[in-house]
């Protein structure tokens, strides 16, 4: 019986290997260019595809995809299109695989491959290693983000005077506050803004989903103001939370993702928490991202947020 594998060793191509010039990749944040042939795109294997990569975006208030999906025929796949950035490619042959190959075409550039005999073959690989694909490509978006996002730092101090911390983020984003223990990093946009709040707390192993939101909710309330008096952000109690386990810069770190309100007023948005395990120090570092911007997209934001916090370096 054949065994369904996913390669996690990389496929590197690089000048340094062939002497061939590899040029700069392009494409949207998180818009995945798709190889394959218009009858398994228009069929199972398509409908597969949008299913797995495409899916809405756990904890915004609006339906948003994971990734925009773009569908190239093999036969076009060639010159400026093979520089995508992500890329899906599905092939029909023998060969029940699924592998990575970095750089083939330019760089950076992340190019899944799945292979099989038929659409059946196909679609079992695509449900075997989904999570694995998913993680390959995010990861791959978040370092993009990260490149551009440093193009124009901020020059503030106050995240290495306040908690001897480095975070990458735009100058385009203000210090709202900078407090003992506390910070606020806030970027103004036409529909409203997009903000960063930075907390620390002596370090609880008991730390969870629950003590996560009650304390992100008393601290948002003391340092968080409404637009009037007597308001505050508060976690909506309506829509669940949602919690998984990662690292970051080697600690463990809990990321939570769901939606605030404004108590009081008709305010709301989605938000993303990453509380992260500094043992070196004793603490846990709450890096609580929300966006407040009505009737328009927000994973982007989101995006940008968690790219932000997964910059993170613990300064000596």
């Amino acid at each position: 019986m054949k065994k369904t594998i996913f390669l996690l060793t990389m496929m590197l191509f690089s000048c340094n290997k062939d002497n061939k010039i590899v040029l700069s990749s392009s494409g949207n944040l998180n818009e995945i260019s798709v190889v394959i042939s218009n009858e398994f795109w228009e069929g199972e294997v398509g409908k597969e595809l949008k299913k797995t990569f495409s899916k809405p975006i756990y904890g915004l208030p609006q339906q948003e995809p994971l990734f925009k999906l773009r569908q190239i025929p093999p036969e076009v796949f060639s010159g400026f299109v093979t520089r995508s950035r992500a890329i899906i490619k599905i092939q029909k042959n023998k060969t029940l695989q699924t592998g990575v190959i970095k750089n083939k075409y330019a760089s950076p550039q992340t190019m899944i491959v799945v292979s099989g005999p038929n659409s059946t073959a196909i679609i079992k690989q695509i449900k075997a290693n989904s999570r694995a694909i998913i993680s390959n490509l995010k990861k791959s978006e978040l370092a993009e983000k990260n490149r551009r996002i440093r193009k124009s730092l901020s020059k503030s101090k106050a995240l290495e005077a306040l908690f001897k911390i480095k975070l990458d983020f735009p100058s385009i984003y203000r210090v709202a506050a900078a407090e003992q223990g506390f910070a606020w990093l806030r970027k103004d946009i036409k529909s409203g803004s997009v903000n960063l709040s930075i907390y620390e707390m002596p370090l609880d192993d008991k730390i969870t989903t629950r003590n996560i939101i009650a304390i992100r909710d008393s601290v948002s309330q003391a340092r968080i103001p409404g637009p009037i008096e007597g308001s505050y952000m508060s976690t909506d109690p309506q829509y669940i939370s949602t919690s998984s386990q990662i690292k970051i810069s080697n600690m463990t770190a809990t990321e939570t993702r769901g939606l605030w309100e404004v108590k009081k007023q008709f305010m709301g948005g989605p938000y993303i928490n990453l509380s992260v395990m500094d043992s070196t120090n004793n603490r846990v570092l709450f890096f609580d991202g929300f966006v407040y911007s009505p009737a328009t997209a927000k994973a982007s934001y989101i995006f940008e947020l968690e790219a932000i916090i997964k910059s993170l370096k613990i300064l000596k």
